[in-house]
């Protein structure tokens, strides 16, 4: 099986394809279209979801979805029988992204800052935000009123994660007891030192 370089040298070398996140997602929530920005070349998600809109401003990174290796790549991959949709914006995720509608189901963040509140918009009403709390994201939407947390998840191996929607009272706690504004997590860029800290957090979007 060819593997695309970029991919296996980022991805698969290293053990953090996270493909077991993806598939507990699947399998847990209904998820039809997932939109990824900050993704680079985590590929991943094309292969569990059948259409996935990627975005990244790292230069050149268009190459490695235009490239028709990626295509073959995940057409040999994908566990299921629709055509995969994919397509990549090069850009910063902060800007507008022209021709999305506001109907993904799913949006990805994973260590590339505040994924959730930049591309919040276009995230339905009953839409997924599934991120970690490494560059403060899981800690803005955890303030945000128009989110919700709905579960949690636990990294067991790459292939298998654990998703919990149990006592979910017992998670977003302050070690210091003292919350910190949106502004302060904004400026330092760091999440908030909760009690548990599982490896991320999904919340639901429950209001425009």
């Amino acid at each position: 099986m060819i593997i695309p370089k970029l991919y296996k040298k980022f991805h698969v070398d290293k053990g953090h394809t996270s493909i077991g996140l993806f598939v507990a997602l699947n399998d847990k929530y209904s998820i039809d279209k997932v939109f990824y920005p900050g993704s680079h070349v985590h590929i991943t998600p094309s292969l569990v979801f059948s259409e996935v809109i990627y975005a990244d401003s790292f230069r050149n990174t268009f190459r490695f979805f235009e490239d028709p290796e990626t295509l073959v790549f995940v057409s040999a991959n994908k566990r299921y029988k629709e055509e995969a949709i994919f397509h990549f914006y090069q850009q910063d995720y902060e800007q507008s992204f022209n021709g999305l509608a506001k109907d993904f189901d799913l949006v990805i963040s994973q260590y590339a800052g505040f994924v959730g509140q930049a591309v919040k918009s276009y995230l339905k009403v009953g839409g997924l935000l599934v991120c970690n709390n490494s560059h403060g994201d899981a800690s803005l939407a955890s303030l945000d009123p128009s989110y919700q947390l709905t579960a949690v998840y636990r990294r067991l191996a790459d292939d298998k994660f654990s998703i919990s929607e149990n006592k979910l009272s017992d998670y977003l706690i302050p070690k210091s007891g003292v919350i910190p504004t949106r502004e302060e997590i904004i400026t330092k860029r760091r999440g908030i030192a909760y009690t548990k800290s599982p490896s991320g957090y999904i919340f639901k979007k429950v209001k425009d």
